[in-house]
């Protein structure tokens, strides 16, 4: 199911090969001040357009060249394949303190419990956000993500707004290694908060939700799981068959029209809305031999999760690897480790992005570290 945004009357996109040729075609457009006043134009209720055009969205996401290119270029180096591998002692040791947290519980949540907490300091080291600030910035995002009502959605911006003006100011004045500094010493800071917001927001959440959903994915076929659990050097393609199987993102984020344009023998007019359906394409039974079937057996790298084209994430290295560092913990803390929630009480978000659950309770929990076999993390 797709969450559109509330009351917005858009074109979906779905399949492969009509994504594809959205992605490289030209009439189709981002531009956050031209794509406001169509949001205005095709929903009935226009303050949810206006709340969603503030400071937060004008960041690279939302813009075509030259705009897009002038707000990536600070943080390319910082995202190379290269330059994130640097980050695994880091992350094995983060994810081996959240599983601390929680070692010798008969059960805890995969959600709150580890994916979050895990994620969000990852992403937070690297950009510079205070230990004190993480989870506060956290519920920020989780209002402004979802679906909430207008007046919480302005409040959570405004406060959203004003906490990372002011990171952005401090880390100016400063000399500290981290990206917000990079951002501030290189943009204006309207352009460094979207930024900032940007990467704080997609840089936790849809890694979570990964860890989360592919867990789960993983318990609907026990011999994938057992084989998986047996062998970590399969980890890496179990990541990548999880990213086309189970979707990170629902839906792409805008785009809209300059000119009519036929999709798939559909005429979508100039001026329209549109949305490209990551997770429909890959699942496309046109692309992929037995698409809904979840099988780490036959890697499937030419899916969709990180977009294509000219916005491709940025961070696919560091979700790739902070996805892959996840499982390497929770095989070697949580050997027996399995999902004890009814899946009638699992709730999904109602975000027009996001994929993801509220809740995962699984158990038992951790071994504590001591426990976990002399080596073995070195083996990895």
């Amino acid at each position: 199911m797709a969450y559109l945004p509330p009351n917005l009357h858009a074109w979906v996109v779905t399949s492969y090969e009509d994504i594809e040729f959205v992605l490289r075609d030209p009439r189709f457009c981002k531009s956050i001040d031209e794509a406001m006043a169509l949001f205005r134009a095709n929903s009935p209720d226009g303050e949810q357009a206006r709340e969603r055009s503030s400071l937060l969205y004008d960041n690279m996401a939302n813009n075509d060249p030259p705009a897009h290119t002038a707000l990536r270029k600070p943080l390319n180096s910082a995202f190379t394949a290269r330059a994130v591998a640097t980050k695994r002692e880091a992350m094995e040791e983060l994810a081996d303190s959240v599983l601390d947290a929680v070692a010798g519980r008969e059960t805890f949540d995969l959600v709150q419990d580890f994916a979050f907490p895990y994620s969000i300091s990852v992403i937070c080291g690297m950009l510079g956000v205070p230990r004190e600030d993480r989870g506060t910035f956290h519920a920020w995002v989780q209002t402004i993500t979802g679906d909430a009502a207008a007046t919480a959605l302005a409040r959570a911006t405004e406060q959203m707004v004003g906490y990372l003006s002011k990171l952005i100011r401090h880390k100016r004045e400063g000399d500290a290694d981290d990206i917000l500094t990079q951002l501030a010493v290189s943009l204006d800071e309207p352009q460094a908060v979207a930024q900032a917001y940007a990467l704080l927001a997609a840089g936790y959440e849809t890694t979570a939700n990964l860890i989360v959903t592919g867990f789960l994915t993983l318990e609907s076929t026990p011999e994938q799981k057992a084989r998986l659990w047996r062998d970590r050097s399969l980890v890496p393609t179990a990541v990548e068959e999880m990213l086309r199987h189970q979707s990170p993102f629902n839906l792409s984020l805008y785009r809209y029209t300059t000119e009519s344009a036929e999709v798939g023998g559909v005429t979508i007019p100039a001026g329209s809305v549109v949305f490209l359906a990551f997770a429909a394409a890959n699942r496309d039974p046109e692309r992929f031999t037995d698409a809904d079937t979840f099988d780490f057996g036959q890697p499937r790298r030419e899916h969709l999760a990180f977009g294509g084209g000219l916005h491709n994430c940025i961070g696919k290295h560091l979700a790739r690897l902070e996805t892959e560092v996840a499982f390497h913990a929770l095989i070697e803390r949580c050997p027996d480790l399995r999902v004890v929630m009814p899946r009638e009480r699992m709730e999904w978000k109602a975000s027009p992005t996001f994929r993801g659950l509220r809740n995962l309770t699984v158990g038992p929990g951790p071994l504590p570290a001591r426990s976990c076999a002399p080596g073995k993390r070195a083996a990895s």
